[in-house]
């Protein structure tokens, strides 16, 4: 499908812009107005928007493999409720092997979001495959409101800290300890993460999506997908300044700030990219030409560049520190980031045009298959 390949392999640029700082302390030599620049830009385009997003295409991507396993086991003579329920044991099992995947790269960086989305699979699961909207709109609300009262408790300096260069010394200066240490780490913040962010209502949103056409048939959706990006992208590009200069200074203010900043606007952000893309792919020529069909390799593969983006971006900072470079403008981390991701988008071009799938993905696909044949 279009629209969620080219999200995926459009976004994953900013996975990668997201996570580069914690590869890279920051230069406090650079210049200011630069850096001011690109710290702003992050923080109105990327910071708590490119979760949400891939949340939407999570729960887009179950509500559909849900869906398809259901019609499989009616066609196989199964009644709907035991349809239901393999297809129910299928999103389990899978939510679990992405836990599994996340803890295998939680132990180089413990920023990892693979044990988010795995933990919020099992949850949703059965709400998703037996479409139980009214009881994922309470779950949804319930999250909301506990993710806006922890946003609401730890301010600024907790919600937006950005870390730079904590990944680098765990994996370069601490070895196994610090393997262990992030490992721990990750274990406490995969449930904390899904109970204080706004993924889970992000991911039940998509599920919802699924099969009504505003992602499958985006043509026939234009006008509707415009006004969506004009609410959830351009809403919060220019409402967050303004309210950040009412700050004042107030810690009330502050806070309040943040948890609009991490929560309601990252959601509407990331709903508002994925118009963004749908309008993009409503296109009759779209994903035709060199672009289109790179990016939707990479999305195919998102998996496999996800896990790969990090391994690069650990050897960019560790080639450096070779030379003593451990401090970098933030300009200079972004470029880090836009190359690999390039690099990435350019592998996975090549994967496809002699037919060689995600490695991660292929192996998933093996290890959830193996653990649900009847």
């Amino acid at each position: 499908m279009l629209v969620p390949d080219l999200a995926r392999g459009a976004m994953l640029s900013l996975i990668a812009i997201a996570n580069t700082h914690y590869w890279f302390r920051q230069d406090l030599d650079a210049s200011g107005a630069v850096e001011g620049l690109v710290s702003g830009t992050l923080g109105l385009l990327v910071d708590a928007r490119a979760y949400p997003l891939f949340a939407l295409l999570l729960g887009f991507g179950l509500a559909t493999l849900s869906s398809r396993s259901v019609h499989e086991g009616l066609a196989s003579g199964l009644d709907r409720g035991q349809a239901e329920t393999r297809a129910r044991a299928l999103l389990r099992i899978r939510g679990l092997w992405l836990i599994a995947f996340g803890a295998v790269h939680a132990l180089v960086f413990a920023q990892d979001i693979l044990g988010v989305y795995g933990l919020i699979t099992i949850m949703i699961a059965g709400v998703v495959t037996a479409r139980r909207w009214w009881a994922a709109l309470v779950l949804a609300g319930a999250v909301c409101v506990s993710s806006t009262l922890f946003l609401l408790a730890v301010g600024a300096d907790a919600a937006l800290a950005r870390n730079h260069g904590s990944a680098a010394q765990i994996l370069f200066e601490q070895g196994p300890v610090g393997w262990a240490t992030n490992l721990a780490m990750w274990i406490v913040v995969v449930p904390a993460t899904v109970l204080t962010s706004m993924a889970l209502p992000s991911a039940l949103l998509g599920a919802w999506l699924a099969g009504r056409g505003w992602i499958e048939r985006p043509r026939r959706y234009r006008r509707g997908l415009t006004v969506v990006f004009l609410v959830g992208l351009l809403l919060p590009v220019v409402v967050t300044p303004v309210l950040r200069a009412g700050v004042g200074g107030q810690a009330a203010l502050e806070r309040a700030f943040v948890a609009w900043h991490q929560g309601l606007a990252g959601v509407l952000a990331g709903v508002g990219y994925l118009a963004v893309i749908a309008l993009v792919a409503s296109r009759r020529a779209a994903g035709t030409g060199v672009l289109g069909r790179a990016l939707a390799a990479t999305g195919r593969r998102t998996l496999s560049v996800y896990l790969a983006q990090t391994v690069l971006v650990a050897l960019t900072a560790g080639a450096l520190r070779l030379f003593g470079v451990d401090s970098v403008a933030l300009a200079w981390q972004l470029l880090v980031a836009v190359t690999v991701w390039a690099v990435s988008v350019l592998a996975c071009s090549l994967a496809e045009r002699y037919g060689i799938p995600g490695p991660a993905e292929r192996g998933l696909r093996h290890l959830v298959a193996a653990n649900t044949r009847d």
